[in-house]
């Protein structure tokens, strides 16, 4: 496969939010190998804070504004559709991407014969920029082919650091709209079917972990769906594969070892979390394996206490976080 610069769009999407966004658009302008950036702008307000931003980057962002408000994913869509390149990365204006991204992209593209979704690892930071964690990655090889039955019972990175076929997205429907979260999850694997992954063996993107309103998947945490969603998720990817001739069965157990939910996910909103999503997501909390003191101790009050424990643990957090200590980040 040859790719050059020129096949190659950043396209960064924002909203209203614009505290982080001059920060990504940064690390898509300024790559070491430079490529076309544009700007989806779906919040439809002049604003004098997003014009010095454009200003800042000299003509370097083709800043496009949509007529009216497609929403998180119908402006991902828009990113795809209306893609003047083969090939699209699309980027959150709270996210980065790698310095390097597309140098990397480019150096393996030659190896490989078909893909249509190049990925790599994730960062985890902080609201400040901070890096916590790091997505599993095989860093032993330049680069590995996942199929879908590798996407079927997690996402193999956060968002970030992705490069689309445009015409394959295109193809198979692009996100869909209607989705509460996975809708990124549904198009890895839709592309996956098709024509396969490339995953590099380098972190290619940092995905800030924050809670503000300005996060249109925030609500699905809040109030305590977001695992249920990779659930569900999983099991619709599991039902395509035995459709398509596919033995792969889904087994929990089996799904909660591959997508390793993050300690986070579920006590973060704990406290307000309605009872009977609290008491799915203590099940799932109960299938995991812990990692180290603080989720072994979770997970003995969890299983002595119920779901109290939970709300008690969501409360400790909070607290910790206020006074600046470090709670733990996985299960």
């Amino acid at each position: 496969m040859q790719l050059t610069p020129d096949d190659i769009t950043i396209a960064v999407t924002v909203y209203r939010r614009l505290e982080y966004l001059e920060a990504a658009l940064d690390s898509a302008v300024n790559q070491t190998v430079p490529v076309r950036v544009r700007l989806y702008d779906d919040g439809g307000q002049d604003s004098p804070q997003l014009t010095r931003i454009l200003a800042g980057f000299s003509g370097r962002v083709e800043h496009i504004r949509n007529p009216r408000s497609l929403g998180l994913f119908g402006n991902m869509n828009a990113c795809i559709q209306q893609s003047s390149t083969p090939w699209v990365s699309i980027l959150h204006d709270d996210d980065l991407v790698e310095k390097d991204f597309v140098e990397r992209v480019l150096d393996v593209a030659p190896e490989v014969e078909r893909c249509s979704l190049f990925c790599g690892g994730t960062v985890y930071l902080k609201p400040d920029g901070r890096e916590f964690h790091r997505s599993d990655l095989d860093r032993s090889r330049r680069w590995r082919r996942l199929t879908a039955e590798d996407f079927a019972l997690k996402t193999w990175f956060a968002f970030p650091g992705q490069l689309i076929h445009a015409p394959t997205a295109r193809q198979v429907g692009g996100f869909p709209t209607k989705s509460i979260y996975t809708g990124d999850w549904e198009l890895w694997f839709r592309l996956a079917m098709v024509d396969g992954v490339v995953q590099l063996g380098a972190y290619t993107g940092r995905h800030r972990t924050h809670l503000g309103a300005g996060r249109g998947t925030v609500a699905a945490a809040k109030t305590g769906r977001k695992i249920a969603c990779c659930g569900m998720q999983a099991k619709r990817n599991v039902l395509r594969l035995r459709r398509s001739g596919s033995a792969m069965t889904y087994d929990r157990r089996a799904w909660v070892r591959a997508y390793a939910p993050m300690y986070r996910d579920l006590i973060v909103y704990a406290w307000g979390m309605p009872r009977w999503l609290l008491r799915y997501n203590r099940k799932v909390l109960l299938l995991t394996e812990p990692q180290g003191r603080g989720s072994r101790a979770l997970h003995y009050a969890s299983r002595t206490l119920g779901t109290g424990a939970l709300r008690l643990a969501g409360l400790a957090r909070m607290l910790a976080e206020r006074t600046g200590l470090r709670a733990p980040q996985t299960f």
